[in-house]
């Protein structure tokens, strides 16, 4: 492991790193320092010094993905910033990256039901139905038909 990489690791373990840096770091291709940034956003988030708003929307789907699963384990949500939001939850559920795509429909989505919209979430059973194949056919054929009736 390479001295610099070493420092980066570091200082995110130590959260000795400013916001806008920690946000570059959760988009990084390495991933060894984008994990440790999401452990540092994590605490972050709970210790309620770093605010979901701007990460609801976060470039990196697979940062976002995490980001809304931590909502119902919050104790202080902002809930019209979530409303406001919840097109980049649609747009999860559509993701081009199927593992993103199975794991917002099958363990984000059902926790986060009293925050969406049903009817856009039905324009959306198409993209459930893709990727119920193989080991998460039966998964997710039980969360379309819990979710979406």
């Amino acid at each position: 492991m390479s001295s610099d990489k070493e420092r980066i690791l570091s200082k995110i373990r130590e959260l000795k790193i400013g916001k806008e840096e920690l946000l570059k770091y959760l988009q990084s291709g390495d991933k060894d320092i984008k994990h440790e940034a999401w452990i540092a956003a994590e605490k972050l988030i709970s210790q309620g010094r770093l605010g979901l708003e701007s990460l609801l929307c976060f470039p990196d789907h697979g940062t976002r993905y995490r980001v809304w699963n931590l909502i119902p384990g919050l104790t202080q949500v902002n809930r019209e910033a979530v409303l406001h939001d919840i097109p980049c939850l649609l747009e999860l559920l559509k993701d081009e990256d199927l593992n993103v795509r199975r794991l917002t429909w099958y363990v984000t989505l059902p926790k986060l039901l009293d925050y969406v919209n049903l009817e856009d979430v039905r324009r959306l059973t198409a993209f459930c139905k893709e990727v119920a194949v193989g080991e998460w056919k039966d998964l997710l054929d039980e969360t379309c038909r819990e979710i979406l009736g």
